[in-house]
């Protein structure tokens, strides 16, 4: 059963000399809770679709899991809200899980833990301009939900060559890119030729994400935090926001754009 990803709401409208009452199409929102064998590791706010991808793409971000191999099962219960996933049991395995438990609480790791999660671990390869603006022009686009509710983030992943591999809405920006990097877990598709695309802004925890991944090259209709820019830096991945069709911003890796 697939939960609705929107609800009519009733409101009144203020276009006039009277309120007048009108329904109007609302983003859904749940709380699901995310267990890792059994124990509960985080809450996830979300639209309840897509779960087992938003799960994968979590866990690999957060460096529970560095493939979809090492999972076991995942079990979706929409009646309980609840999303249950197995790992395979190692002394390594454990180690990840405590490690990872201070970041999916949204606790900013040590300085030298940091700098760990964020050493270079990808190449990055060369990108044109006219790919990037026309990629997030089809980009911004695809979204029916966003076009109905306004109440939606987007996700997607292209390759450098500008061929659209997935898209995904959430309510959070987080959460839509944690759908596609699952996409790519359960799809064994490497990211080292590809782009993340978002319309969300360009937070360090953001650019975290890519990191964790290998991911080299994100892209943003929206603008960057300093944090961001830091740790995309110190990565030595491309990053490019506020992009439009006249152009676009390159905060990191400028010499991997053609222009």
């Amino acid at each position: 059963m697939a939960l609705p990803q929107y609800v009519n709401v009733s409101a009144r409208l203020c276009a006039g000399p009277k309120m007048l009452p009108i329904e109007v199409p609302v983003s859904a929102e749940y709380e699901f809770t995310l267990s890792v064998n059994g124990d509960p590791f985080a809450p996830i706010i979300c639209s309840g679709s897509d779960l087992r991808l938003l799960a994968l793409g979590q866990l690999a971000a957060e460096g529970m899991i560095r493939s979809a191999d090492e999972v076991l099962s995942i079990t979706v219960d929409e009646a309980s809200f609840s999303i249950d996933v197995r790992i395979a049991e190692s002394e390594d395995a454990h180690g990840r899980i405590f490690r990872a438990r201070p970041f999916a609480r949204g606790v900013r790791p040590s300085p030298a833990r940091e700098e760990e999660r964020t050493a270079r671990r990808a190449e990055v390869p060369r990108v044109r301009a006219s790919v990037v603006k026309t990629g997030m022009n089809e980009f911004l686009n695809l979204s029916k939900l966003h076009s109905l509710t306004h109440g939606v983030h987007s996700a997607a992943l292209y390759s450098v060559e500008g061929e659209r591999l997935c898209f995904f809405d959430e309510i959070g920006r987080h959460n839509a890119i944690d759908k596609a990097l699952g996409f790519a877990l359960e799809n064994g598709i490497g990211l080292d030729r590809v782009m993340i695309f978002s319309t969300g802004r360009m937070a360090g925890e953001i650019v975290q994400k890519a990191v964790a991944l290998s991911a080299p090259v994100l892209v943003s209709r929206a603008a960057p935090t300093t944090r961001g820019v830091e740790l995309a830096r110190r990565a030595g991945m491309l990053l490019i926001c506020g992009v439009r069709a006249s152009g676009f911003h390159v905060f990191s890796g400028e010499g991997f754009v053609e222009c």
